[in-house]
């Protein structure tokens, strides 16, 4: 049930630009920690509530109820997945732009590097986790391994200006201009 909500949320939400995206990951990278850290709310929720807001998952499959489970908030899926659906439109905002022969088909670079960095982030968090044996604010490496993908891949393909630039907010034809000009 956890993923279906997941799925929706991902499905419903969307981020405009990277700088929303960026401000929207620094904030809850903030806010995580804080709980995290900071204070034993958040993992007392999370370890008390038999709700669908987490995912968990045995720590070891041989020993899963004597060791316990792992637990992701589903906020630690949906929040930085906002950035990957982001790159993945920007990446078709540019097959469009560059006019890419297959529509259905086009490269997919800022995608694959947020999806990756995603991951890595993921796996980080887990190694970490495990190692210190206590309970890890998962976008602490999240929120940073998003943003910086996508920033690297930009820079790196020297598309930086145009990829910060770009918003995906929808277009304002002339008529909701004038209309707009005649409310204010």
């Amino acid at each position: 049930m956890g993923l279906s909500f997941a799925h929706n949320a991902l499905s419903l939400l969307k981020i405009d630009s990277f700088y929303t995206g960026a401000a929207l990951l620094t904030g809850l990278f903030v806010y995580d920690v804080w709980w995290v850290f900071g204070t034993d709310v958040m993992v007392k929720v999370a370890t008390t509530l038999d709700v669908p807001i987490k995912l968990l998952w045995p720590k070891s499959l041989a020993f899963s109820t004597e060791r316990g489970f792992t637990m992701l908030g589903l906020g630690d899926i949906v929040v930085p997945g906002t950035l990957v659906a982001f790159a993945l439109r920007y990446d078709h905002h540019r097959a469009i732009q560059t006019k890419t022969p297959n529509p259905g088909s086009f490269p997919k670079p800022y995608f694959y590097a947020t999806l990756t960095a995603y991951f890595l982030g993921l796996v980080t968090t887990m190694c970490v986790m495990h190692f210190f044996k206590a309970a890890q604010p998962a976008l602490l490496y999240l929120s940073p391994a998003g943003i910086l993908s996508f920033f690297l891949t930009a820079a790196v393909r020297g598309e930086l200006r145009e990829a910060l630039a770009w918003s995906d907010s929808p277009a304002t034809t002339p008529d909701q201009a004038t209309a707009e000009k005649k409310s204010n």
